[in-house]
């Protein structure tokens, strides 16, 4: 059993890694093989998303609390402050516990998790909570926009 990757060209389905191309070239002329077919989602809009919640994270300011006559000041946590934006951005799913309790937990962003229509409404509505919570000093959307570009541009 072996996971492969493929990408379309002109001529047809070519094997994307050396591996891949391996596997098959050691296939019996015909043997046949099957397998489920996906497509991956844009690794480069993945980075895109992460640029999103660092440039968020970076502006993210962590505030003490007084709690029963003590000051407590949390931990500034970026894995925390992801699922937070995920949450809020409507994308989570509800969990119940024996005492009747639920939470939220934020949905997994992995490429096997979410495919890249799912992952591009995401995006499009992080900006939005980020611009309400944390960029307050950003006019728009596309200003936020902008910046996350430069920020791939330099990394």
């Amino acid at each position: 059993m072996a996971e492969l990757s493929f990408i379309k060209t002109p001529q047809g389905l070519m094997p994307l890694t050396t591996m891949d191309g391996d596997y098959i070239q050691k296939l019996k002329l015909g043997e046949v093989v099957n397998g489920e077919f996906k497509r991956v989602r844009n690794p480069d809009f993945h980075r895109k998303y992460m640029a999103l919640l660092n440039l968020g994270f970076e502006h993210f300011e962590v505030k003490p609390i007084q709690n029963k006559g003590f000051c407590i000041t949390p931990l500034k946590n970026f894995n925390e402050f992801r699922k937070w934006i995920a949450i809020q951005a409507g994308f989570y799913e509800v969990v119940g516990y024996p005492d009747g309790g639920v939470r939220m937990r934020a949905k997994s962003i992995s490429f096997a998790k979410m495919d890249e229509a799912e992952f591009s409404e995401l995006y499009s509505k992080t900006i939005d909570v980020l611009l309400q919570s944390v960029l307050s000093q950003y006019k728009d959307y596309s200003e936020v926009e902008q910046t996350v570009e430069q920020l791939i541009r330099f990394a």
